[in-house]
């Protein structure tokens, strides 16, 4: 039978609740058995954030440096060196729903194209049939809720991004304490879920291809009943951090907007609630992929489909009193990947769990070796099958990058170049180099410091650890600089 690739993307996912401190509390029953049919890489790092970045490398098998797409918004040059493009070229179909993220270069556009002169990233890169066009909500998602009986007036984003909040107020809760309107059975997740099977069952003996993105646990932080109780905030586990990291005294940290500095999440009773919606959120996701699972075990497909389950980044949900996904620590850059192979899985051929460091960047080619396709030519990445068969592991390093000039809180004389970060994260440690001169390096002892809150940068007893990992990061980019005509003309030579 033809092979079939189920490529899953959760927004915002964090690692800890497959293999970590959440993965005890957290019920993911679902990803769980996936994982014991597959391998769960738990060290697997994405290569940027937000989600665009991350999105292009994940899609082009790129770094950040090499895309450029360094910001959401910011355009994709030579969109057509992506997955999609390579698999219609080698005779595969390439289906995508949910979002892509894609900021489509306004010289492909035409010359009155309002896009021409304003931002958008609502797009999808060449090369892939959209399934359905739906983030966080779609016309068609819609029109499913008006047939299912919910008020006509109730049927829009506003309306269905607000929690049932009773007559008499929140009453000292955050409004994610309470429930979506929708019921989980349509949710906006169930319904993204729902084009996925019918997707995967017409197509089924036909070698096909789906990229499937969901929005949760990405905020807005809205779960329907049961999912929005399902772990009450006074048994949340804490954050990780240290009292004085609150308001950071690092110059990178009080150079950048309230938002994104070491403010947030500080009472109690906010990360509580926050973090037990997104845990029910977390909950919801897993029972969707329980129901693809369950429709490629009916249908016959379980046996010629590999599947994977990944996410675009972490989230920080306090820990470092920091939200959301930006700068270098584990929270943010640290992402779920569960692979399965049915021929090296079914056969007890691969581990169930590696340890091993991987990033999203390998995914793309990947999904070429096991479709015994070429390369993809500009592909920075490697294939993660020699591993899964027993090879030693090709890397031992993961490099993260982070853009920074469109958070700051005043860009004053910067260079928008040099506003950036690159973090390599070893065995042992974790360097962080930024691009403006003033600011000084980080270095985390990740082995006697896993939470990262002592900077070891500038203790002389470390000096000789920073100048390897700087020399490290330099060879780094320097292997991963654009040569394509070099290499074109190296065979002339």
């Amino acid at each position: 039978m033809p092979k079939n690739v189920l490529w899953i993307v959760s927004d915002e996912f964090r690692p800890d609740c497959l293999a970590g401190r959440f993965a005890e509390y957290v019920k993911t029953p679902n990803l769980d058995a996936l994982a014991a049919q597959g391998t769960l890489f738990e060290r697997c790092y994405c290569q940027a954030s937000p989600c665009a970045p991350s999105r292009m490398s994940m899609h082009t098998g790129r770094y950040m440096c090499s895309t450029g797409a360094v910001d959401n918004m910011t355009p994709l040059a030579e969109p057509e060196d992506n997955l999609a493009m390579w698999l219609r070229r080698h005779g595969r179909t390439a289906g995508i729903a949910g979002y892509n993220d894609y900021a489509m270069d306004p010289a492909l556009l035409p010359g009155d194209h309002p896009h021409r002169s304003s931002l958008c990233y609502d797009y999808f890169l060449p090369g892939y049939e959209v399934v359905l066009d739906h983030e966080y909500d779609s016309p068609e998602w819609f029109e499913y809720l008006k047939r299912r009986g919910y008020p006509e007036e109730w049927c829009n984003r506003e309306e269905m991004q607000a929690t049932r909040v009773p007559p008499g107020g929140v009453n000292g809760h955050l409004p994610c304490h309470f429930p979506a309107r929708y019921r989980a059975e349509d949710s906006e997740a169930a319904f993204l879920t729902g084009r996925a099977v019918e997707y995967i069952e017409k197509n089924a003996g036909q070698g096909w291809f789906l990229n499937l993105n969901y929005i949760k646990p990405h905020p807005p932080y809205i779960s329907p009943a049961p999912y929005h109780a399902m772990y009450p905030p006074e048994t949340v586990p804490a954050p990780l951090r240290d009292p004085g990291e609150y308001d950071d005294p690092h110059p990178y940290f009080k150079a950048l907007r309230d938002d994104f500095s070491k403010r947030q999440f500080a009472e109690e009773a906010v990360w509580r609630e926050i973090r037990a919606c997104y845990f029910g959120m977390v909950a919801e996701i897993d029972h969707c992929v329980g129901m693809l699972v369950e429709s490629l075990k009916r249908t016959g497909q379980w046996g010629d489909t590999m599947v994977i389950f990944g996410a675009d980044h972490g989230t920080c949900l306090g820990d470092h009193f920091l939200t959301g996904k930006p700068h270098f620590y584990e929270q943010s850059v640290r992402v779920p990947l569960i692979v399965r192979v049915p021929d090296l899985h079914d056969a007890g051929a691969a581990p169930s769990r590696m340890d091993c460091i991987v990033e999203n960047v390998d995914l793309a080619p990947t999904i070429c070796e096991h479709l015994g396709l070429p390369a993809m030519p500009r592909a920075q990445g490697l294939s993660l099958l020699p591993v899964l068969r027993g090879a030693s592991p090709a890397k031992n390093r993961a490099v993260f990058e982070f853009y920074y000039h469109n958070v700051l809180r005043e860009t004053g004389n910067a260079h928008p170049a040099e506003c950036r970060l690159w973090m390599l994260r070893n065995e042992k440690f974790k360097y962080v180099q930024f691009g403006q001169g003033h600011l000084p390096p980080m270095l985390f002892d990740l082995e006697d410091d896993p939470g990262e809150t002592r900077n070891l940068a500038e203790s002389p007893q470390y000096a000789g650890v920073v100048a390897e990992c700087c020399q490290e990061l330099l060879r780094w980019r320097i292997r991963n600089e654009d040569l394509r005509m070099e290499e074109w003309a190296r065979q002339y030579r």
